[in-house]
């Protein structure tokens, strides 16, 4: 049985709307499948029901109560597993560990997609001692007799836990019905961790392993190393590197690399573990990532200025190895005791002994990369080895980079529109990438364009806007750029032909997804729409839909697609289709073959019965009026329960009234149901660490009564 809940409109507590949907009124357990035999429930066997229609909590605080204990569970849960993981010196007990921290985070995702909920802010004080004394274990795990009797009775504790709170739940309730279903779901992982216990002692002690037998070496291509390829084509005197008045040749950045390695072998590191790397851009940075790589790691790239508790979250899903970072002040323990800080790490590299790349097959991981998280919490993707075999070809064929270019990308590496098209496209091919440590604003980046003298321009669309409210386009142009690149977010057409105007540059406009590292979707001059860039295959998910000009999925076939999620199923199973990737945006199709970007699912909403795609909306209020920086349009519903959009905008200082007068005088022209029934000055929109914009924060900030009216 598969637990899978589709995609929907993002809506507070609001169930999976799901036809597949059953529910077990016997021991309280919905299960998700097509049939199921006489339809009994696969866990009781009492008669099942099918939902037709999602269970909607709304406002209701106990029910949400309910969920958010559920979610405090399942993260101590998997914060004992992971912890005591990397305390571990046993091998059987790490791979147990390891396999029981993945059950509670493939729950929490059943919990997250059910309930349409984030996971929460995980608690910081949860020591392996609490645990065992929860579970009623006097002694801390030595062994995995211990390791299993802890694990089911957490389990068994949190199921009666439930089940109290649903006596005394108002009978018939929201709240009793969840509090039964979560227990239920307890009861079940503890019949299959006490499965598990007994399939296990019945191996112990193990039988002695047969000889190993010839196998014939399996036909395909040939073992490789993602970092040894990325830099195996670089000429030995080229700059490969800028950084200040800091610069590596690929002769010298390959040294250092393969000396990262050994250094990161000395500490431990073996093949599959993971190295964070939470450092300020730079040559440092480089070196580390690459080196993980080389040395046969999974190298994982974090924001330096991560948040405490995503922080905790990221280090309770991923048990790193190693971490590289400027201070070991925000890790907790045990993690902070496998940090390495920079200076220290920098000798350590200079110190050790270069090794040779560890090599392995296509679909072994190299490293991840988080999503950006505009609809949750992000996910960590998961790359393979392969990513580098063919992770030049857009950058060649479709933006005509050659290694006489200089790159530079003003968004920060841990985000994978940079760290694809700028650092490992790049050394690829055998260009300069130029690098900068600071954190991104139209000043700096300009600065930056004027003493390192990049050909090529890697940036966001708020960037872009800055740089020309600004007025330090025209410098972009002078300082040598000769191609820009936008990506990240959608580019709007305004935009787009103000910074031709301003500087005579086309502005190419390129999507893509961490999934699939490189631009699938690239815009060049007059194309019309984003066009399928060279080596991906470009399918619609509802071809009815794209007939008739209506907007629809979109399905990427490329070399460089991840493996998928980390401990994310049923997130894996609604968007990678077999070999393709399925995003949740939404594209309408063009007449020249190409695809106009049409916002996510989300962000096409009904209104007064009729269709309102909030993107374009947003292009159609906010675009060339004065005083307006940004603006963004929020679906939520009135105090009839009906909705209706709502527009926020950031103007320029001083400038508000003028502003929300322009939009006002903008919006009377437009129809009835598109014209915003309140409109919201804030100093500027929420975004990500990567620059997408959080609309949901919006919404949620207006009805929370955060905004003003």
């Amino acid at each position: 049985m598969v637990r899978i809940a589709p995609e929907t409109e993002t809506t507070p507590f609001l169930c999976a709307n799901a036809p597949t949907q059953w529910h077990c009124p016997d021991c309280g357990v919905i299960s998700i499948g097509f049939a199921f035999p006489y339809g009994r429930c696969p866990h009781c066997g009492g008669q099942m029901a099918l939902l037709h229609e999602p269970r909607r909590l709304g406002p209701d605080q106990a029910a949400q109560h309910a969920v958010r204990l559920a979610f405090e569970i399942e993260l101590g849960g998997r914060a004992f597993y992971q912890r005591a993981a990397a305390e571990t010196t046993d091998d059987t007990l790490r791979l147990l560990f390891s396999q029981f921290a993945l059950m509670e985070g493939e729950h929490m995702e059943t919990l997250s997609d059910r309930y349409r909920v984030d996971v929460p802010v995980p608690s910081p004080g949860f020591r392996i001692e609490l645990a065992a004394l929860f579970a009623h274990v006097e002694h801390r795990p030595q062994d995995p007799d211990n390791l299993f009797r802890i694990a089911i009775a957490l389990e068994e504790r949190a199921a009666a836990f439930f089940r109290m709170r649903a006596a005394v739940a108002p009978a018939g309730s929201s709240e009793q019905q969840l509090y039964l279903e979560l227990g239920a779901e307890e009861i079940e992982h503890a019949d299959i961790l006490t499965t598990a216990y007994q399939e296990w002692r019945a191996r112990q002690p193990a039988a002695e392993a047969p000889p190993a037998q010839e196998v014939a070496p399996a036909v395909g291509p040939a073992p490789l190393n993602g970092a040894e390829l990325l830099l195996a084509q670089g000429e030995a005197d080229q700059v490969a590197l800028v950084c200040g008045d800091q610069q590596l040749t690929y002769a010298q950045l390959r040294d250092r690399v393969a000396r990262a390695a050994g250094a990161w072998k000395a500490r431990g590191l073996r093949p599959g573990d993971r190295v964070a790397v939470k450092l300020p851009d730079g040559i440092d940075w480089v070196v580390a990532f690459l080196g993980t790589i080389w040395a046969g790691g999974v190298a994982v790239a974090v924001n330096p200025h991560v948040p405490a508790a995503e922080w905790n979250y990221i280090l309770d899903e991923a048990g790193f190895a190693i971490i590289l970072a400027e201070h070991a002040d925000d890790t907790p323990a045990p993690w902070g005791g496998r940090v390495i800080q920079l200076e220290p790490g920098r000798h350590e590299v200079t110190a050790a002994e270069p090794v040779r790349a560890h090599r392995v097959d296509d679909d072994t991981p190299a490293f991840w990369c988080h999503s950006s998280g505009t609809s949750g919490k992000p996910k960590a993707v998961v790359h393979r080895h392969r990513f580098a075999r063919e992770i030049e070809r857009v950058s060649c064929e479709r933006l005509g980079i050659t290694a006489q270019d200089r790159l530079f990308a003003t968004s920060r590496l841990f985000f994978s529109y940079p760290q694809t098209n700028s650092l490992f496209a790049g050394l690829k091919i055998g260009a300069t990438v130029i690098l900068d440590p600071q954190w991104p604003t139209a000043a700096s980046a300009a600065a930056i364009v004027e003493r390192q003298r990049p050909t090529v321009f890697f940036s966001v669309p708020s960037l872009y806007r800055n740089l020309l409210h600004a007025g330090l386009a025209p410098a972009i142009v002078a300082a040598g750029v000769r191609l820009c690149v936008s990506a990240g977010e959608m580019l709007p057409a305004s935009l787009r032909d103000a910074w031709r105007k301003a500087t005579g540059l086309e502005m190419i406009d390129g999507y893509g997804a961490s999934e699939t590292l490189v631009l699938v979707l690239t815009a060049r001059g007059d194309d019309d729409g984003l066009q399928p860039s060279p080596g991906v295959e470009v399918h619609p998910l509802d071809p009815e839909a794209a007939a008739a000009g209506m907007p629809t999925r979109l399905s990427f076939h490329v070399s460089t697609l991840a493996r998928g999620y980390l401990d994310r199923p049923a997130a894996q199973a609604q968007s990678f289709r077999g070999d393709a990737f399925c995003p949740a945006d939404l594209f309408v199709p063009t007449r020249g073959g190409g695809w106009r970007f049409a916002g996510r699912e989300d962000s096409l909403v009904k209104i007064r019965g009729r269709w309102v795609n909030l993107v374009e909306l947003e292009e159609k209020l906010a675009a060339g009026v004065p005083g307006v920086l940004e603006a963004a349009t929020v679906c939520v519903p009135d105090e009839d329960g009906v909705d209706s959009v709502v527009l926020f905008f950031a103007a320029r200082p001083g400038e508000a009234a003028r502003a929300e007068e322009g939009l006002r005088a903008r919006a009377a022209s437009l129809r009835p149901h598109e014209r915003p029934r309140s409109f919201h000055d804030v100093p500027a929109l929420p975004r990500t660490a990567t620059g997408k914009l959080l609309r949901r924060k919006l919404a949620d900030a207006f009805v929370n009564g955060v905004a003003a009216a």
